[in-house]
């Protein structure tokens, strides 16, 4: 069998899911980007250095402790709807999970660092609750996600984008000077958009039973998703720790606003993952090896090219747009930028390997993958920041993280059996064929 278009079944409703996905992303990306130009141009080295952290522990947390029940839930939820289940969802009990998760975490940490009296009690109050907010958004899109409402899904995430820039144009106008005032009015403003997207979903599922809800092998497959995504966020926000542990401020933001810059060239990433979680987890891939191998080789052979294109042109714009943007304050964010290109065009070509691990139940290895290569990652990076400063740092994760995004693809394209067999790492599970 060969497949024309890789990855998309029922064509015309994936086609029109990326469409409005990715359209809605594009807005989205849009507002963030001018937000993020408002902030850069608005607050001093060290507020910014303080929002660029905050950012990246929220959105390190929620990954690290959500990402596994939101995937697990989405990828259950979306095959329940591809086999015309109509049974319970468990959007209630995994939004109650996460946000429990966050607030123990959070808990925790204030203590902590109440105790310890020289950490900032008020930034990890913040970013707990700014983590809980962001998360659920999260939960809501996958969920829309999941019943092939991608416009709505999209639409919440225009949302959360808005409601930030909304937050950039008062700081921007001097109400907001301070680090701690920006980062809370952003907690603030993410937590309420969190709130109303999530309403309507509690009280449709809410009164569903844990059991019905949470399904054979929901806990020990969340619980490797969860080691899963806990190393893949370290392995994506470990380089500003490092970063902030061993250089200044201006380190900092250089690498914050970097990243930032990534996110934009990155753009269709999370629209064509929205459309490849679902899709990898409807029955006829998950019960196909055949159909999984072609659809990652088809992929691989359609984006190579035009992702390489894409990569070369940001690459040689770099040295002109970003001192535009940000009108030369962090010139070291030109350099650390074009060297994050490399992952991203890996990314770029590699995309659908974890999600198709994910449909061959083998979730242990996927989580050992990303675990050793953010233990690698860590590593590298350390030795790094010591010799070659900021630029050295982006070179590591420009190294480890291609080979660890070519890795994943390999390993997926061995399965050599269907992927029918109860999860690695289950309990009861039987062995797994591949």
């Amino acid at each position: 069998m060969k497949l024309r278009i890789p990855l998309y079944g029922r064509l015309s409703t994936f086609r029109r899911g990326f469409v409005s996905t990715f359209s809605l992303d594009v807005v989205a990306r849009g507002l963030s980007a001018i937000a993020l130009v408002l902030f850069i141009r608005a607050l001093g080295v060290e507020s910014f250095a303080y929002l660029v952290l905050f950012l990246t522990v929220g959105q390190f947390a929620g990954g690290a402790l959500t990402g596994g029940i939101r995937t697990r839930y989405l990828r259950a939820e979306a095959e329940r709807v591809s086999r015309g289940d109509e049974g319970a969802t468990g959007f209630a009990l995994a939004l109650a999970t996460a946000v429990a998760l966050i607030a123990a975490c959070g808990a925790l940490l204030y203590a902590g660092a109440s105790l310890a009296g020289g950490v900032d009690s008020q930034f990890v109050l913040l970013a707990t609750l700014f983590t809980a907010g962001h998360a659920s958004i999260e939960l809501a899109m996958y969920h829309n996600q999941a019943h092939l409402r991608f416009t709505r899904g999209g639409a919440i995430g225009v949302a959360r984008s808005s409601a930030v820039l909304a937050v950039a144009a008062l700081a921007s106008f001097g109400l907001l000077g301070s680090g701690p005032a920006v980062a809370g009015a952003v907690a603030a403003a993410v937590t309420g958009v969190a709130a109303l997207a999530c309403a309507p979903y509690v009280r449709q599922t809410i009164a569903v039973p844990a059991r019905a809800a949470l399904g054979g092998h929901f806990g020990a497959e969340a619980s490797w998703l969860t080691v899963y995504y806990l190393a893949s966020a370290g392995f994506a926000y470990v380089n500003i720790f490092v970063v902030a542990s061993l250089l200044d401020d201006e380190a900092v933001a250089s690498y914050g606003a970097a990243s930032r810059y990534l996110a934009i060239a990155l753009g269709p990433v999370p629209a064509l993952l929205a459309v490849i979680r679902v899709r990898t987890s409807q029955h006829d891939v998950v019960d196909s090896a055949v159909l999984q191998k072609e659809m990652l080789i088809a992929w691989v052979k359609r984006t190579i090219g035009p992702a390489a294109a894409v990569v070369a042109i940001a690459v040689i714009a770099a040295p002109f747009a970003i001192p535009l943007l940000d009108q030369g304050a962090y010139p070291d964010s030109v350099p650390i930028f074009q060297l994050l290109m490399l992952p991203a065009l890996v990314i770029y070509t590699t995309m659908p390997g974890a999600s198709m691990l994910m449909a061959q139940h083998r979730y242990r290895t996927l989580a050992t993958i990303y675990a050793v290569a953010v233990a690698v990652q860590i590593g590298v990076a350390l030795a790094a920041a010591e010799v070659l400063g900021v630029v050295g740092v982006a070179g590591a994760e420009a190294l480890v993280g291609a080979a660890e995004a070519a890795a994943t693809v390999l390993v997926a394209l061995r399965v050599r059996a269907p992927a029918e067999t109860p999860p690695e790492g289950a309990g009861d599970a039987q062995p797994n064929p591949t």
